[in-house]
């Protein structure tokens, strides 16, 4: 056996090599590592540093405005008031996140006026909403009034993503009914500036073909960098702005986001920022999303190729040295490959506003050190019981098992037979061809005597120097016998050259056999002495055959071993 420090072959490490690529891809192809990914995801967004553009500024359904303004919803022509109040003010551009999608049967002039107050502003965008149509229903688009589609700049879904663990950490910036048309609310109010990129960042979908009516179909995905705690919008009580309590230049040249942040208003939303309930209203995640266009710093995942290959890439070269490098390489190369992996990931967020998810390259090199660390105890253990020269059990490992299988054989009451080995005039053969010839002739005798040592119990050994043994469990004496001269044949016909032999001209062996039948000794050392007596016996016949043991009883056993050929 190779020593311990021997490096690992080259096959053995192109096929764990390869076993690591096929790990990586079923991880990530599979998306088994998600919960993993996204927690180290959340960790790094926490850090990110993302700070609130000082341009968007939330008008806020507050419980200040609906104690002041009563019950919610208002009458539409509150809402006027509103926009007429923000054209006078300057804004940029309001999203309006609140639904008009029937007439105000109580306040039949305020759609009207509501709408003219829209007109006049020229920069109002109002949400579309995807809602099944009955219960367990496809879904619809729900649209504001006819009037108010014609007023508005813009229209923009409001649909909201969830991660399968129920936090929402990623949107698509346009969706809709058979194929991706709206812009998402945020999208569609950044849209009113003339000047701004026309170029739509995030994930494209694949998929070309025309998409079922029925159906929501989604497309730009992209993660949400929300702005970190302590860093919030800015944000006023909708009562106030209505009522001229906010100076103007807080207002103007601004984007305005009006929703619901009052207790039962409206619908909140699980985020990643905060461990635990750290949740926001639907407002708040429109002004998350413009703050992200505004800002550049949209976090796009890498599409499930370039996912792949960085994940192949990223254990390529550490699984491939870690099983050609020695014992102690072990304790600075996996560490430093998968801090270079996690700094990656984290680099290429915080740099490139990039996402990589990590854990598939990480399992695969923990998993990786658990095969090369099993490999390599496995290895440790076969030296320690195996004879380096013969690929044989060691003396050691010979007696474990003898003593194991006779302690079988006595509650079994199963016979046990023991050969024993001897290669004759080895010295001779070494003296005139050389140790490295005569360790050469040893393997070749070894791998000789293991073709008939072949079922799951019977071991082959080195019993010492050019001895070898085989125990063979449930093996009668007449078998073990025959076993014993099939070996004395093959030995011979592998037609070693011999020529200081003195029994042939070619390399030829000696064997003992012996047996323990039921009602025998089973103790150990009587089987080996009976053995080698039968091995001595066999020699004495003129070597170049076996000799097999009397059948032991209890009137023989004191009889000085003095063995008789068996007919």
């Amino acid at each position: 056996m190779p020593s311990r420090s021997r490096r690992k072959s080259f096959p053995l490490a192109l096929l764990l090599t390869l076993a690591a690529i096929a790990c990586v891809t079923l991880l990530t192809l599979g998306k088994l590592t998600w919960k993993a990914d996204y927690r180290v995801y959340d960790t790094l967004l926490r850090h990110a540093g993302e700070r609130a553009d000082d341009s968007i500024v939330i008008i806020a359904i507050d419980d200040k405005s609906v104690s002041a303004l009563g019950r919610w919803p208002w009458r539409r022509s509150v809402h006027a008031d509103l926009i007429d109040r923000l054209s006078r003010a300057g804004t940029r551009g309001v999203a309006l996140d609140v639904v008009f999608a029937e007439p105000d049967s109580a306040d039949p002039d305020g759609d009207t006026a509501l709408a003219k107050a829209i007109q006049r502003h020229g920069h109002v965008v109002l949400p579309v909403l995807a809602e099944p149509s009955e219960p367990n229903g496809p879904p619809v688009e729900v649209l504001p009034l006819p009037a108010l589609v014609s007023a508005a700049a813009g229209l923009g879904h409001v649909a909201v993503d969830e991660s399968r663990d129920g936090i929402t950490r990623d949107a698509h910036l346009y969706a809709g009914l058979g194929d991706a048309h709206w812009p998402v609310l945020a999208l569609a109010l950044r849209n009113l500036d003339t000047t701004a990129s026309k170029s739509i960042p995030g994930l494209r979908d694949a998929h070309t073909d025309p998409a079922s009516p029925y159906l929501w179909n989604r497309n730009y995905c992209v993660l949400i960098p929300y702005v970190s705690a302590g860093a919030g919008f800015q944000q006023v009580s909708y009562v106030d702005v209505l009522n001229g309590r906010i100076p103007d230049n807080l207002l103007r040249d601004r984007w305005v986001l009006v929703g619901a942040t009052a207790y039962g208003t409206g619908d909140t939303i699980l985020t990643p920022m905060q461990p635990g309930d750290g949740r926001i209203t639907g407002v708040e995640y429109q002004a998350s999303l413009l703050n992200m266009l505004l800002s550049g710093h949209t976090i796009v995942p890498l599409e499930h190729g370039w996912q792949l290959g960085a994940g192949i890439f990223a254990v390529l070269l550490p699984t491939w040295l870690l099983f050609r490098v020695r014992m102690r390489s072990i304790g600075w190369m996996v560490p430093i490959a998968m801090m270079v992996v996690l700094l990656s990931s984290a680099l290429l967020l915080y740099r490139a506003h990039i996402w990589f998810a990590p854990m598939p390259a990480l399992v695969t090199l923990l998993a990786s050190v658990a095969l090369w660390l099993f490999l390599d105890l496995r290895q440790s253990q076969r030296q320690a019981h195996y004879d380096s020269l013969t690929q044989l059990a060691n003396r050691r490992l010979f007696d474990t098992i003898l003593a194991r299988e006779l302690s079988s054989a006595r509650r079994s009451e199963a016979p046990l037979s023991l050969l024993l080995i001897d290669v004759d005039h080895f010295k001779h053969y070494n003296d005139r061809y050389g140790h490295q010839a005569g360790d050469d002739l040893l393997r070749r005798v070894a791998q000789a005597v293991s073709t008939h040592a072949r079922r799951p119990r019977d071991l082959p050994a080195r019993y010492g120097g050019d001895e070898l043994a085989v125990i063979l469990p449930e093996t009668s004496g007449l078998t073990a016998y025959a076993i014993a001269d099939a070996i004395v044949d093959e030995v011979r016909a592998l037609a070693i050259p011999h020529a200081d032999s003195g029994v042939a001209p070619v390399v030829t062996v000696s064997i003992g056999v012996a047996s323990c039948d039921p009602g025998s000794d089973t103790r150990p050392d009587l089987l080996i002495r009976r053995t080698d007596v039968a091995l001595y016996r066999a020699k004495e016949l003129g070597r170049n055959c076996s000799y097999r043991a009397p059948v032991w009883t209890p009137e023989n056993s004191e009889t000085q071993f003095d063995i008789k050929l068996v007919g």
